[in-house]
């Protein structure tokens, strides 16, 4: 292993998991791993593929298996693989029928399964569970999972426990819900079978496409598998994270937000591309959280609201001017916004809520922070902790109180909580802000001191995929547990357009801020029949447009339906070629072909009375 690999520092402590040669858990680092989107029965395309995702640097990969046929497949690729001198892990990823995954245990490293397609009766959702009823089924589904346990006893193969938020057993859903509490109990259920059996080569992962719902399952199963005295390592990810900018960060949001309070074990990126692209992403972020994960989980935070600022507003964002006067930024229009380089033709503009400049001659840092659309054109000072302290700071209805390290803070609780204008602005200078802040949220809570939070942070990275998962890493963990009101992220080396970009990202993946069409797309598999990057790209671009909406583009009905449980229209892959329109989650037009499918979704947004 590389130094780039990132080890945890603190909390979970996880039994090691044998993946093939790979360890997951105990003193290993965090593992990096992929998927392909090929068909498992095209060996050669399979194979090619592998061999590209583990020249990229993963150390495990998985392939979609649907049928006996493709499980049987599997001994081929492995042997194909090995004639080429790749050796890499391989995992079998099966829904709905338990015996393909019995096959397959018999042939790969490890084998996924989804406790959701386990002693199912049928029915809806919805329907009653008597405690007989639900111990039935549930006897049903460790009597199925028993004869996968001991073929993987036999071969040596892992298991992996997935839980997506989409596809919870109907007896699950009934009981708790379609929620993270839900999601872990699932997985707490088989994670009891194995401890029964006495079989623990075991991994558990819980996900979704709404990194919220994400971090609290992941949360949840941590505790919950403590007070059973469980040691099982974490699979992370975010499902149908999507593409480019959104995908990376919304990715980054959910996995980083837990690897910095020390749980997760191997992780997934999960992009609408070719697979090999989400391995330099995923080491980027292992990277540049060396030496974090032992943090406590930071303490929602409630503020008191100071202008446009804290209280029970959105989050502000907060730009740097980089010239000496009153200026746009450049790639702002005269009006103050900016838009993105990635946004489509028919995209969002955003505009920050404050733009820092200067004032006064001398010094290197912003004295004022200007307000661009607002019509009086207010701007407030920005003071320097020492020079507030002293009665230096400009009278004004809003002041910035900017600060470095505990050492500048330790003065001023007091004087802050007493000031009814004083927003803090935390300049982090740490190589942990997560950890920093959240420490102050605690010191500030305990002196009563309720100003607005925002946290400044530096970059200095023409990398944009590095800057996007830096920032996302620094600020999503702190804006999804609502401990920070403001933003204010600076990079010299990027354009003023990607930074305003990364800034409204980062809220929209958290939820904190949605000023544009929130999209999730999946990675797809071998399960998906038509070209979801071209889909994607094309919804994008034609439906970037409507702030607001939650888009779906699913490759398949395995976490479809049930992952774009929140979104407003789903494009769900049904055949080859064939696309379902879903509205919420009923579907509403049936098989479209592929070429038809992107006008009819429109058609069905504009009858619907969504159309902008």
């Amino acid at each position: 292993m590389g130094k780039s690999d990132f080890m945890r520092t603190g909390r979970r402590s996880p039994r090691e998991v044998m993946v093939g040669d790979v360890g997951i858990g105990g003193g290993n680092p965090v593992r990096v791993q992929s998927m392909t989107n090929t068909p498992t029965l095209d060996t050669q395309a399979t194979v090619d593929q592998i061999i590209r995702i583990a020249d990229a640097g993963a150390e495990i990969v998985r392939m979609t298996v649907r049928s006996i046929k493709e499980a049987g497949n599997l001994a081929v690729i492995r042997e194909a693989l090995h004639v080429k001198g790749c050796f890499i892990p391989l995992v079998a990823d099966v829904h709905f029928n338990p015996a393909i995954a019995e096959t397959a245990a018999a042939i790969v490293e490890k084998v996924r399964i989804n406790p959701g397609n386990y002693g199912i009766a049928g029915g809806p959702a919805c329907a009653s569970f008597s405690e007989e009823d639900y111990s039935r089924e549930l006897e049903k589904a460790r009597a199925a999972f028993s004869r996968l346990v001991a073929i993987c006893r036999e071969h040596g193969t892992a298991l992996r426990i997935g839980v997506n938020h989409g596809s919870l057993s109907p007896r699950i859903i009934n009981r708790y819900g379609n929620t993270p509490e839900g999601m872990a109990h699932s997985a707490m259920e088989f994670l009891k079978f194995c401890a029964e059996e006495e079989f623990h080569n075991v991994v558990v992962s819980l996900k979704s496409s709404n990194i919220l719902i994400m971090i609290k399952a992941n949360r949840l199963i941590a505790e919950y598998m403590e007070k059973e005295g469980m040691d099982y390592p974490l699979h992370l990810g975010v499902t149908e994270a999507g593409e480019g900018e959104d995908g990376r960060i919304r990715s980054v949001a959910g996995i980083g937000t837990l690897l910095a309070v020390g749980i997760g074990d191997t992780i997934r990126i999960s992009l609408t591309e070719d697979p090999e692209k989400e391995i330099p992403v995923a080491r980027k972020l292992l990277k540049y959280l060396e030496g974090r994960g032992g943090a406590s989980d930071p303490q929602p935070r409630i503020s008191r609201p100071v202008r446009n600022i804290g209280g029970e507003q959105v989050p502000v964002v907060i730009m740097t001017l980089r010239t000496g006067s009153r200026k746009p930024l450049a790639g702002f229009t005269e009006g103050g916004t900016v838009r993105s380089e990635n946004d489509t033709p028919g995209g969002v503009r955003h505009s920050p809520d404050h733009h820092a400049g200067k004032r006064n001659s001398g010094g290197q840092e912003p004295d004022y922070l200007f307000m661009p659309e607002s019509s009086t054109a207010e701007s407030y000072p920005v003071a320097a902790a020492s020079d507030y302290m002293k009665g230096l700071a400009p009278k004004a209805p809003m002041v910035f109180v900017e600060f470095s390290g505990p050492e500048d803070f330790s003065l001023l609780p007091n004087k802050i909580a007493s000031d009814p204008g004083a927003v803090i602005v935390a300049a982090s200078c740490t190589t942990d802000p997560v950890s920093e802040i959240a420490a102050l949220a605690v010191r500030l809570e305990k002196h009563s001191c309720s100003n607005p939070l925002v946290l400044k942070k530096r970059y200095d990275t023409a990398d944009a995929e590095l800057f996007q998962v830096q920032a996302a890493a620094d600020f999503a963990p702190l804006l999804a547990d609502r401990v920070i009101d403001g933003i204010w992220i600076e990079n010299e080396q990027a354009e003023s357009s990607l930074v305003l970009s990364v800034a409204f990202s980062i809220l929209q993946s958290t939820r904190a801020r949605i000023t544009k069409t929130d999209f999730i797309s999946c990675p797809s598999c071998g399960r998906t029949m038509f070209d979801i990057q071209k889909a994607t790209a094309g919804v994008k671009e034609r439906l970037a447009h409507l702030r607001g909406l939650k888009i779906a583009v699913m490759g398949c009905i395995v976490n479809g339906p049930g992952e774009m449980a929140d979104a407003d229209y789903g494009y769900v892959g049904s055949g080859r070629g064939k696309v379902t329109l879903y509205k919420k989650q009923v579907p509403v037009k049936r098989n479209i072909p592929e070429e038809r499918a992107l006008d009819e979704l429109i058609k069905l947004i504009r009858e619907s009375g969504d159309w902008q």
